[in-house]
């Protein structure tokens, strides 16, 4: 007998990935940050460190989602973009109630990037691959 009933083994595996970096990104978001924090400038100098952080940390997440929900449509791929965005959001405000972190909506727009280039970037390679098949059509 399957447990749960109804459940596909093979596709709840698939979640593992997921939910276990989602649990590691929300322990790294509620524990107290390190003393003198990242350097303030990233790459190319145009953001801080946390930012390129919290875009890739995202991104990784979306990456996950994608695995898990097996996103090879548009409209999956946007259920991947929700959940993510909605995920990093959901922590600032955790956030917010802690005395040594604060909401940052700057943050939640660096997660939300991260996100978006991912999605992008699986609906081109989703029209790259209708176009080198020959195949035309939405979902």
């Amino acid at each position: 007998m399957q447990w749960p009933p109804g459940r596909n083994t093979a596709s709840s595996v698939r979640a593992v990935p997921a939910v276990c970096y989602a649990v590691i990104v929300l322990g790294a978001s509620v524990v107290e940050p390190p003393a003198g924090g990242l350097t303030p400038t990233g790459p190319l100098g145009l953001v801080g460190v946390d930012k390129w952080v919290h875009a890739v940390g995202y991104a990784t997440l979306a990456v996950l989602l994608a695995y898990a929900l097996r996103a090879t449509t548009t409209r999956r791929l946007v259920v991947v973009a929700a959940l993510a965005i909605a995920y990093g959001a959901g922590i600032e405000v955790v956030q917010s109630f802690l005395p040594f972190r604060a909401f940052s909506l700057a943050d939640a727009l660096a997660n939300a990037v991260g996100v978006s280039l991912v999605v992008i970037v699986g609906l081109v390679s989703r029209c790259v691959t209708r176009v080198r098949s020959g195949r035309s059509g939405s979902d």
